[in-house]
């Protein structure tokens, strides 16, 4: 393969630059495509789920763990050259931000770690709009690629399990000048929820318990349109490593005795939404039911329903 394109390309040298243009053109795309194929074969191959269902306690099992971990890296080998023979050689390539983000994900798999960092950096420092179309297919796939702002939480996620927490603030940073391009709400709940724990385990790590909980406790009850399991156990576990469960119980259920409410306003509707301070951080405590409720004492005992069978009472209580 690799003395095919060495051959195209003394070839192409003898012809004129309009051709040589086409000519290039021609073979980026050929490269992609080949490494988009290759690559499916891992994705398409089920590699993973084999893996994880070996028996690998005996020597048979072993042996064919080993043969069958080997291909998936091999494959996911040969797709990423594919994909840094576009990088290399075609930096002006329309794919050229596309093979970027592949490679980086392919890096990410084979755990090549220094090398997934340099091309999430790349991608940074390019001239890659999110906007661009992601080429996914499906009638809930993001159209838009977010080329920048998958690298930086990439980038954050990396330097948080590094415990390097300085380096994935700043990465987080730099994430919030370029925010998820998308156009579902879900999306941007579930995007929401997850940058407030990225913010949580920085600070808890930086050794600022307070800021990472102002972080976290507006995620605490659910909205309806992403789950906040994984958030709301992060949080928990770390509101226990300040106070008793006692004293968390206590605050909690006097928060739901001085509830209050504002009337938020946009366009031409307007509505009520419902609030508690704990340990004086406010969180919004959404629910359909008690926002277009009137009567207040239906509304008091609506509240206190929502937040004693709520997720997050549940945790505390545990």
């Amino acid at each position: 393969m690799k003395k095919y394109y060495l051959n195209l390309f003394v070839v192409v040298t003898l012809i004129s630059c309009s051709s040589l243009k086409s000519q290039q053109k021609k073979e980026d795309e050929k490269l992609f495509t080949k490494g988009i194929a290759v690559f499916d074969i891992v994705e398409e191959g089920s590699f993973d789920y084999e893996l994880a269902r070996l028996d690998t306690t005996s020597l048979e099992g072993k042996i064919k763990f080993k043969v069958l971990y080997d291909t998936r890296e091999d494959i996911l080998d040969t797709a990423l050259e594919y994909f840094e023979e576009i990088i290399k050689k075609h930096p002006k390539s329309n794919l050229y931000h596309k093979s970027l983000y592949n490679s980086a994900k392919i890096s990410s798999l084979l755990d090549y770690e220094n090398d997934e960092i340099k091309y999430l950096e790349m991608i940074l420092k390019s001239k890659a709009n999110d906007r661009e179309n992601s080429g996914r297919n499906g009638i809930m796939s993001n159209p838009y690629a977010n080329f920048k702002n998958e690298a930086s939480n990439r980038l954050t996620g990396i330097y948080i399990q590094k415990k390097d927490f300085e380096t994935a603030l700043k990465y987080k940073k730099i994430n919030e000048n370029y925010p998820l391009q998308h156009f579902c709400g879900n999306a941007y709940a579930e995007d929401e929820i997850h940058n407030a724990q990225l913010y949580g385990e920085i600070y808890k790590g930086l050794g600022d318990t307070k800021k990472a909980i102002s972080y976290l406790l507006p995620h605490m009850f659910n909205n309806g349109l992403a789950s906040n399991s994984n958030i709301i156990d992060f949080t928990v576990k770390l509101l226990k490593t300040e106070y008793t469960k006692e004293r968390l119980i206590d605050e909690l259920n006097n928060s739901i005795k001085h509830y209050y409410s504002r009337i938020e306003k946009r366009n031409d509707e307007e509505w009520t939404n419902y609030y508690i301070r704990f340990f004086n951080f406010e969180i919004e405590v959404p629910s359909w039911e008690i926002s277009y409720e009137t009567d207040k004492k239906k509304i008091q005992s609506l509240f206190k329903k929502v937040i004693l069978n709520s997720e997050f009472y549940k945790k505390l209580n545990e």
